[in-house]
Order: C-alpha cells, then structure tokens, then sequence
C-alpha cells in the first residue's frame, strides 16, 4: 500500500504543480478563464488569478515534502471542492465556461461537464483516501 500511496501523492504533486506552471505562464488566459465563471467581482478575480497558481505550486511541493504533506493533501481536498463547485454552480447555471485548469483555454458546455467533475472528484477522492491512509496509520501505532 506504500507505494500506492506514493503513486497517488506524486501524481496529485505533479496535476497540481503542472496545472500551476502552465496558469503562471499563461496569466491572462487564466484571468478570462475566471470570468466565465461569472462567479466573482472583477477585482478578486485579477487577485485569484495572481494568487491561485502560486498557491496550487506550493501545494504541490508540499505534498512531496513529508513533514508538510498532512496539511497538503488537506489543501488538496479544499482546492479540489472548490473547483467542484465552481464548475458544478457554472454547470447549473448553463454556463458555457472556459476551464482555466491547466492554463490553457478550453470550452466547456453541456455534457462536457461531468468529464471536468468527474476529474475533480478523482482528485478529491486520492486526497481522501491518503489522509484516510494516514489517519488509520497513526491509530495503528497507537
């Protein structure tokens, strides 16, 4: 299960640190990205955009650092629900979005949805099952 484990947490270090690379190289993509979400006033979307992709590197460098990574995986799964529900509001409201994930514009509407979800949801579930892993751990050597 060590090595499950490890797969997960490097795989979750690598979408994140990924995702925030190409969002820091690619700011103004990200910045229109946001605004399909019709979510938040311009000013915290400039500030979410400047912020997030920063936010989504230290994320992923902690999750490989192991005296952070209790506390990474849990911003793993704060993030993760929050882009649940950013996309599943959009989703709802019939929103035809650009999903800014990894950077790169791309379009998003109808059925196009539940592949993005479905995504977050993999994401939230590893982080789950990690600290899960790791609660259960620290019970046994109890």
């Amino acid at each position: 299960m060590k090595t499950l484990d490890l797969i997960f947490r490097v795989a979750l270090a690598a979408v994140f640190a990924g995702a925030a690379v190409t969002k820091i190289a690619h700011p103004a993509d990200f910045h229109s990205a946001i605004q399909t979400y019709r979510m938040l006033p311009e000013l915290l979307v400039a500030i979410v955009a400047v912020w997030l992709p920063w936010f989504e590197l230290c994320t992923a460098l902690a999750l490989l650092w192991p005296a952070h990574g209790r506390a990474a995986l849990w911003l793993v799964f704060a993030l993760s629900l929050v882009f649940l529900a950013a996309i599943a509001q959009a989703w709802w409201r019939g929103l035809d979005i650009v999903c800014g994930c990894f950077g790169r514009p791309a379009a998003v509407s109808g059925a196009g949805y539940l592949q993005y979800l479905l995504r977050d949801l993999a994401f939230l579930a590893a982080a789950g099952w990690l600290l899960g892993r790791e609660r259960f751990a620290a019970r046994k050597q109890r």
